[in-house]
């Protein structure tokens, strides 16, 4: 490949990881429930990390064929462990968060504790 070719696939990459980083932020920031913030938080970034992370491991790769050196293998090895740490813990993250407001879900609301009635089971006005 030539240098040329590379570089606008690494703006692209980086372009790519920059925008779906700021959706992330901008959804975590605009939506009003815990589940759309979750899901924009978790797919968003996600998305961002693995195009950053794939801009860099190209990069690598093309250094490697180029100019040698065991650094940018090193790089590669330490990146993808990288990677998959942050997908493995974007998961954790997102099910304890799930788990978490599921069980806040089942809560009684302070106004229907102890005067027998059931929550949504007043008549709406």
């Amino acid at each position: 490949m030539s240098a040329v070719l590379v570089d606008i696939i690494l703006y692209v990459l980086l372009f790519i990881g920059v925008g779906f980083g700021g959706i992330g932020v901008i959804g975590l920031m605009l939506f009003p429930d815990i589940r759309s913030r979750m899901f924009t938080g978790t797919r968003a970034t996600l998305i961002s990390c693995c195009a950053i992370f794939l801009a860099g491991i190209i990069f690598s790769l093309f250094s490697i064929f180029t100019r040698g050196g065991t650094q940018y293998t090193t790089f590669i090895v330490y990146a993808v462990l990288f990677l998959i740490l942050v997908v493995f813990l974007n998961q954790v993250a997102a099910r304890v968060i799930l788990q978490q407001t599921s069980k806040m879900n089942h809560i009684l609301p302070s106004d229907t504790i102890g005067s027998g009635e059931k929550p949504g089971s007043a008549e709406k006005e």
